[in-house]
């Protein structure tokens, strides 16, 4: 299965969507919430959520490659129906 990072706020509703959606298609993944880390871990990440999505939105999931907000035909596809066998 492909390694997937999702940035992420604590209070986020559309955050919460995308891990709903991971969750329930047992997708295992790394959280990253980016408000709850502390200041110099938390700028780090901003820079490196900037680096994938330059407009620094979140959610943002990196899935061999970026994906923003809730698309959830790009979460299936790329994630769930990634076609080397996983989850689907």
């Amino acid at each position: 299965m492909k390694k997937v990072t999702l940035y992420s706020l604590s209070t986020c509703p559309v955050c919460r969507k995308v891990r709903t959606f991971l969750d329930e298609n047992g997708v295992p993944y790394t959280l990253i919430e980016v408000d709850r880390l502390e200041g110099g871990e938390q700028w780090v990440m901003t820079k490196e959520v900037a680096r994938h999505n330059p407009q620094g939105t979140y959610p943002t999931t990196v899935v061999e490659e970026v994906i923003v907000g809730y698309d959830i035909e790009s979460l299936r596809n790329k994630i769930v129906g990634d076609g080397d066998g996983a989850a689907g």
